[in-house]
This record gives C-alpha cells, sequence and structure tokens, in this order.
C-alpha cells in the first residue's frame, strides 16, 4: 500500500510541475488586505505546499490515536500470553 501512496504522489507531483511550467506567468495574489505580485510558478508551488502542510496537520491526531490504541492492545496481547503459558502449566502439572 505504501507504494501505491508513492506512486500517487508522484504523478501528482509530475502533474503540479507540468502545470507550473506550462503556467509561467505573472499572478496577482489578493488575500484580505495583502496583495503581491508573483509569478504563477511560485503561487501554484506554495499552494501546494499549504495543503501538504494541512493534510499532514489534520493527520496527527489520528496517528496518535492510532499508536495509542496498538501500545494498548500490545500490552493486552503479553497479559493474554501470560496468562495462557500459566494455564499450560498448570495442565500439566495436575495430569498424572
Amino acid at each position: 500500500m505504501n507504494q501505491l501512496y508513492l506512486i500517487g504522489f508522484l504523478i501528482l507531483a509530475v502533474a503540479i510541475a507540468i502545470f507550473a511550467i506550462q503556467n509561467s506567468g505573472e499572478a496577482v495574489v489578493k488575500f484580505i488586505g495583502w496583495q503581491f505580485h508573483s509569478s504563477l510558478v511560485v503561487v501554484v508551488l506554495i499552494s501546494t505546499a499549504v495543503g501538504v502542510i494541512m493534510a499532514v496537520l489534520l493527520s496527527i491526531p489520528g496517528t496518535f490515536r492510532l499508536r495509542a490504541r496498538l501500545k494498548e492492545q500490545s500490552q493486552r496481547i503479553v497479559e493474554l500470553e501470560q496468562q495462557l503459558q500459566e494455564h499450560e502449566s498448570k495442565n500439566i502439572k495436575g495430569t498424572p
């Protein structure tokens, strides 16, 4: 699955690069009270970077929840394996 994500990322990166190269004109960016002139390539790359950063930040809480759950499940597995070993050792000792 990681390879599929990598391939998708590379395809997206190539598409963005092609778009940026083909649209290298000047752009006027207006946001609230700001206004600046820049090349469209820079605007596209900055917008893409901001989007990636936002996606990473939004995925962080879920990642922490999954790690905590994995840790809890690993501890539970260890406890159950110990109980199983104790149970098996009692059965071996109890048989004539």
